[in-house]
């Protein structure tokens, strides 16, 4: 089923902007999207999990060293699965590798909820990695066929599956204090693995193939890679200059705050693993109503705002967390006291941590939202895999240096060093977001011309 073919099924474009309902429909008529959809909720409900992954190291007696250089390790094998995935993602049925990709995923977590043995923790982590080689096409599937004017809409309901993971944290708030943290956490990561599974046999079974042209003929393989990925950096280069080096640094900036800021939040600020677990409630709970804003914001009203509007809060994240020692609660005692008397660890919600991390991670969301519906408007849809493939390649690459950084400044400074340089990436790429905007004058032009629509 080609692109062209789906979007005869959408009604003829009016002139008006469709209501809420309307594109709903529009987006949900094609079953092959839905049941992607549902398997992707039940992925991004079970991945809130990932947010403790670093502090359940730090239960295994993994050093900040070692957490570090195995993160980063990881990372560059994403790097060169995407760029292996790109490929492969326009030469390959890609509803073999939208299978490919949650199996693989299920693999993983089956892995880490089974072992706690270093030797097997990394072949699951490195699975997780090659796991890109299928991702990018498994992606493409959909975005390829999103109509461009629902495209903000479409991938904010992605995106809207994390909040599932709601659930996921009562189930860890529940059972926490009776397994205890790392337990807690196996028995989970299991769980998810086997709902996995089953997300890739229906994955199989119901969704359509998706064949691709092929490679050249007579062209050596490497050859026609090479020019391939050497064709989609060139895409990417002419048409969104401005969103490559912003991606760049901000991907660095990510890497380092995700890397730490639980960890310091936990050992040196005292927050508990519950009250870890409430945030991580509260910024999901938060998050759908958002998500679909924003979504419909960059559809409407350009990117530009959208992402000065996401962004502006990110420096004020990690200033918070560098006041944090001195000021450790936005509220008086008295209100921690009856919140923890109603629930144990709900004083969370009255410290400054709490702030910091909730707003970054509901930002970091909205902002790859923006990021990944403005590449959908722009780029051709017979590159799409190649082009989201070099995207996140560039990503994952400047992210694989963030984690040993990370770990060496933890190591051998004062851990609160590592956020005074989040902060400094952060207003370098506000200033360039207010100043510049994300895209070019060029690339509106090119737009036009795009073979995309």
């Amino acid at each position: 089923m080609d692109g062209k073919s789906l979007e005869r099924n959408y009604p003829a474009p009016e002139k008006e902007r469709p209501g809420w309902l309307q594109s709903l429909r529009d987006i949900l008529s094609w079953r092959n999207y839905t049941v992607y959809l549902l398997t992707a909720w039940v992925f991004n409900a079970m991945a809130a999990l990932w947010s403790f992954f670093n502090l359940y190291l730090r239960t295994l007696q993994w050093d900040f060293i070692a957490i570090g250089t195995t993160l980063s390790v990881v990372a560059m094998v994403s790097v060169f699965a995407r760029l292996i995935g790109g490929y492969v993602g326009d030469v390959v049925d890609r509803k073999k590798l939208a299978v490919a990709a949650m199996l693989m995923t299920a693999v993983y977590f089956l892995i880490i909820g089974l072992f706690t043995d270093f030797s097997f923790m990394f072949i699951g982590l490195i699975i997780l990695g090659m796991n890109d080689v299928v991702k990018g096409g498994a992606s493409a599937y959909i975005m390829d066929n999103i109509p461009s004017k629902h495209s903000g809409l479409s991938l904010s309901l992605f995106m809207v599956g994390r909040s599932l993971g709601t659930v996921t944290i009562l189930v860890f708030l529940i059972i926490e204090p009776i397994l205890g943290f790392a337990e807690t956490f196996r028995r989970l990561y299991l769980l998810t693995g086997i709902f996995l599974l089953i997300c890739a046999a229906a994955r199989a079974y119901y969704l359509d193939p998706s064949p691709q042209k092929g490679r050249v003929e007579g062209t050596p393989l490497w050859k026609d890679f090479v020019t391939e990925n050497r064709q989609a950096i060139g895409i990417l280069v002419r048409m969104m200059p401005g969103v490559l080096v912003i991606v760049i640094i901000d991907a660095l900036s990510d890497s380092l705050f995700h890397f730490g800021a639980l960890i310091y939040t936990n050992e040196i600020l005292g927050v508990s693993y519950r009250g870890i677990a409430i945030m991580m409630f509260v910024y999901l709970a938060i998050l759908t109503p958002l998500l679909l804003k924003t979504g419909r914001m960059s559809d409407m009203k350009g990117a530009r705002r959208a992402a000065l509007i996401a962004y502006i809060f990110m420096p004020i994240c990690a200033g918070l967390l560098l006041v944090a020692p001195i000021f450790p609660q936005w509220a008086p005692d008295w209100m921690v006291g009856e919140a923890e008397a109603s629930m144990v660890g709900l004083g969370v919600i009255f410290t400054t941590p709490f702030l910091a991390i909730v707003i970054k991670m509901v930002n970091d969301v909205l902002w790859y939202t923006i990021l990944l519906a403005l590449i959908r408007k722009r780029i051709p849809r017979k590159d799409t895999a190649k082009i989201l493939a070099m995207f996140w390649a560039v990503v994952y690459l400047c992210q694989s240096i963030g984690p040993l950084i990370g770990g060496i400044i933890f190591t051998y400074f004062e851990q609160s060093y590592l956020f005074v340089v989040v902060l400094g990436l952060n207003l370098l790429i506000l200033g360039a977001i207010a100043k510049n905007g994300l895209v070019s004058d060029e690339a509106d032009v090119l737009e036009s011309q795009s073979p995309a629509e």
